[in-house]
C-alpha cells in the first residue's frame, strides 16, 4: 500500500506479534474476525485485519474476499431462533 512504512526487527517471543499473512481461506478469516485486536471499529488498533489484506492482496480481491468472510462471519454468530 503506497505510503505504508512497516517497521521490523528480530522475533521476540515475550512480545505480541502479528502472523505475517492474513488466511486467504473465507471461513479462516471469518474466525480470525472474532480475535482481531483491531476490529472495534475505532482505528486506535492499526492495523487492523481488513487494513491487513488491503495491504496483501489486490484491492477487488481483498474487497471480494472480505465480504465472502463477512457473510462466513454473520453464518456462524446467527442465531438459530432466526430461522
Amino acid at each position: 500500500m503506497e505510503g505504508t512504512v512497516i517497521t521490523t526487527g528480530d522475533f521476540r517471543p515475550d512480545l505480541d506479534h502479528l502472523e505475517p499473512q492474513i488466511p486467504k481461506n473465507p471461513d479462516a478469516l471469518a474466525e480470525a474476525m472474532d480475535n482481531d485486536p483491531g476490529g472495534d471499529g475505532t482505528g486506535r488498533h492499526f492495523p487492523d485485519l481488513y487494513a491487513r489484506l488491503s495491504a496483501q492482496e489486490p484491492p477487488e480481491y481483498a474487497s471480494n474476499l472480505w465480504g465472502r468472510a463477512c457473510s462466513a462471519y454473520d453464518y456462524l454468530h446467527a442465531d438459530p431462533a432466526d430461522e
